[in-house]
């Protein structure tokens, strides 16, 4: 799926497997999901691909955006994850949604200067809310919990 963002600027966020394939019966070992994102934004343009989120952080991302969509401010403004390497931040909540996806450690360009931040603002109305979470959704579908 992709994230529009302000000026031109996009994220390709894509669930590509589990990062083990093979169940383990460790419960958190067999949901961590690799994370594909090509980002293309004002800071440059890079691809990584990394075990970022575990299944239920996804749904919490989910959960976020469709908290948003309800015109309702989420639990967290700032949505962090066990592995910092994304996270998302609300800047504005009113007639439209304005909100920061964040790299960081791995999700950063290869490139990156140590104490420089990377992040694509991102500007959605409420059809574009629905719309990531109808793709979000349908990224997470493809793998269920182990």
């Amino acid at each position: 799926m992709i994230f529009y963002g302000i000026d031109n600027q996009t994220v390709d966020f894509r669930i590509t497997n589990y990062e083990f394939p093979k169940t383990s019966n460790d419960e958190h070992d067999d949901n961590w999901l690799l994370i594909y994102l090509n980002v293309k934004s004002k800071m440059g343009n890079w691809q990584t691909i990394d075990p970022s989120l575990v299944i239920w952080e996804v749904e919490e991302l989910i959960d976020w955006f469709r908290t948003l969509l309800q015109n309702k401010q989420p639990k967290f403004a700032n949505l962090s994850f066990i592995e910092p390497n994304l996270s998302v931040e609300l800047l504005e909540n009113a007639e439209t949604s304005k909100f920061r996806i964040k790299f960081d450690l791995e999700s950063k360009p290869q490139s990156a200067k140590e104490n420089e931040k990377y992040y694509v603002d991102c500007v959605a109305d409420k059809q574009e809310l629905k719309r990531i979470v109808e793709e979000l959704e349908k990224e997470l579908e493809k793998y269920p919990k182990r």
